[in-house]
């Protein structure tokens, strides 16, 4: 069998897609007797263990609709291939089976936290991609439901491929956490801190989150505490930033940071809060909960089927509710340690190798 899978976001430092794809590159088994192409950004660094497993074909066009819309079909003809495995779209000339994966479609709840571009080219895009994909891939049953529902797509047609977090998300030592040098580097300085993490555009709803830090702080129950925020700048980036008040240095915006880092941040928090509105599965809660950190969590869409019981859960849209859920975390000694008692637990029920021999059983179903 002839396999063809779009990596483009590989090495892109695109959060939750480029981390989902990769561990389920790094983690599929492929077949002696078949053989997978994985097609990459011409400048894109590539991980010697996919290099062993797949053959590596570099895309010609930086262009995303060139990429999409002209070389996959083309890549699809050249390389005779049975299966094509994208993200989000798919061509509109397609010589093979197609399958698809599509995290979630926030945009068709959500439509003002998007730009009017966007929002209507994946109105346009991932809605075309849905009903004619061979096959969709998405990473929750929440997401698959609303995909479902909102598309009316049998429901037969839907594999859910859950995440995990990567075996580098642990407990760390002293040693490895090394935590005077990771404080000055990030300047924390000696205070407790608070972390969330997630790229800065509106559904991650920091915002309301920084409210309710600065709450606590003006009302005394909070002193000391700082607020680090990891993620790089997105979309509609700016009221966030201004939210925090611009010089305000018991609020730390960090930008992107690489994984060891992360690890590192995760394990030296004293709670992780998550406040997104809206998520098709939610990586940094798992990734907390599997470092040993407590995590409160918005009451919404997937985060519930993420969290489970180990999660302390708020209504996102609540800045008190986000307030006291920080305070029993950072000051309820039992209720944290239950939550990372609990999360501890939960994170061994995802599994990347399970949620990569899913998808290669999609692909299966078109062989011969």
């Amino acid at each position: 069998m002839r396999i063809g899978i779009d990596g483009h976001m590989l090495g892109d430092h695109s959060g939750g897609n480029e981390s989902y794809n990769t561990n389920i590159l790094r983690n599929m088994k492929v077949d002696r007797r078949d053989r997978v192409f994985l097609f990459v950004r011409k400048d894109a660094e590539i991980e010697k263990c996919l290099e062993d497993k797949f053959t590596i074909v570099r895309f010609r066009s930086s262009s995303p609709f060139v990429r999409n819309f002209v070389e996959l079909t083309l890549l699809c003809r050249k390389y005779r291939l049975d299966v094509l495995h994208t993200q989000y779209f798919i061509p509109f000339i397609r010589p093979c089976r197609t399958v698809v994966t599509i995290f979630d479609i926030c945009f068709e709840h959500y439509r003002n936290i998007f730009t009017r571009k966007e929002y209507i080219r994946q109105k346009l895009l991932i809605h075309y991609a849905a009903k004619k994909a061979d096959a969709i891939v998405t990473c929750s049953k929440y997401s698959a439901m609303d995909i479902g529902k909102c598309y009316g797509i049998d429901k037969r047609k839907i594999t859910v491929a859950y995440a995990a977090a990567d075996s580098c998300f642990r407990k760390l030592s002293s040693m490895e956490l090394n935590e005077k040098e990771l404080r000055e580097r990030f300047a924390i300085g000696d205070s407790d801190y608070i972390l969330s993490v997630g790229n800065l555009q509106p559904r991650k709803n920091l915002p309301r989150l920084i409210r309710a830090f600065s709450a606590l702080k003006n009302k005394k129950l909070l002193r000391d505490e700082k607020l680090v925020i990891v993620g790089k700048k997105a979309w509609l980036y700016e009221n966030i930033i201004r939210e925090a008040g611009g010089e305000n240095r018991d609020i730390i915006f960090t930008d992107y940071v690489e994984t060891d880092d992360l690890v590192r941040l995760y394990n030296g928090a004293s709670c992780f809060v998550y406040p997104s509105i809206y998520e098709g599965f939610g990586m940094p809660p798992l990734e907390a909960m599997a470092c040993g950190t407590a995590a409160a969590v918005s009451d919404s869409s997937s985060l519930p089927e993420v969290a489970g019981r180990a999660g302390l859960y708020f209504d996102p849209y609540k800045v008190s509710e986000i307030g006291g859920a920080i305070m029993k975390l950072m000051k309820n000694e039992d209720i944290r340690r239950k939550c990372i008692d609990g999360g501890l637990e939960r994170n061994r029920k995802f599994s990347w190798v399970d949620s990569a021999t899913r998808i290669m059983k999609v692909y299966k179903k078109f062989e011969g």
